[in-house]
């Protein structure tokens, strides 16, 4: 089944707009003047795709994952979460990077622009991962895996710059169709309709959240347009 996704705080009304404007430029193509003056003065955001090798984002990541178990999402985990199972977490996702697995950083950056190829200059604020589906009858799909805002981050639009670039990136990889998993009644289901997704259903006391109580999952899909965008 899907994995579990981070909830993450609605954001107001510039939330589209907001992250779109800091999305690569394929993606902002359709803002309106309107939009884009709605985002100014906000502070830039830099998101970059790990690879294996970047091992010096462990540290953080263990904090942003320690941080959303310990504020009560469902992210697979059971609260009180140890650094030692966050970084054998992370490990293993490290190890699974490549062509079939993907992972994107969120983390502020002082460029006016906003550009993914800016170094960052501030702490990393938010993740999430892509996973292809390996099989022959479902090239055509992808699933999103723990998009995670950090709790101190909430409502600046990371969660949808991180879904812009995923989407972006499926796109180019020749994928039509996305599926997650969301904590039934929760934020990030607010969150993931104000981006565009579609509710298929809902499964009830299909896991156990950070504190042990059973809750639903709403399960969730977005169909892609062809894209040319990169990854």
């Amino acid at each position: 089944m899907f994995s579990t996704i981070l909830s993450a705080k609605p954001a107001a009304s510039a939330f589209t707009a907001r992250s779109a404007l800091m999305a690569p430029e394929a993606a902002r193509k359709c803002l309106t003047a309107s939009a884009l003056q709605a985002v100014k003065g906000q502070q830039a955001l830099c998101v970059r795709k790990i690879g294996p090798n970047d091992l010096q984002w462990l540290p953080a990541l263990c904090d942003l994952l320690i941080d959303g178990v310990h504020r009560g999402a469902s992210l697979g985990f059971l609260a009180p979460l140890s650094r030692y199972a966050a970084l054998t977490y992370w490990h293993g996702v490290f190890s699974r990077l490549g062509p079939q697995h993907s992972l994107w950083i969120a983390c502020d950056s002082d460029s006016a622009d906003g550009s993914d190829a800016h170094v960052p200059s501030g702490p990393l604020q938010g993740a999430v991962q892509l996973s292809l589906a390996p099989h022959s009858n479902a090239h055509h799909r992808g699933e999103v895996q723990k998009l995670m805002v950090h709790s101190q981050a909430r409502g600046r639009g990371i969660a949808g710059r991180l879904m812009a670039r995923l989407e972006c990136s499926a796109q180019a990889q020749g994928r039509s169709l996305l599926v997650l998993e969301a904590q039934a009644g929760s934020q990030a289901e607010a969150v993931f309709v104000h981006l565009g997704w579609q509710r298929a259903g809902e499964i009830p006391d299909h896991e156990a959240c950070a504190d042990g109580r059973l809750h639903g999952s709403a399960l969730y899909y977005k169909r892609l347009a062809a894209d040319t965008a990169t990854a």
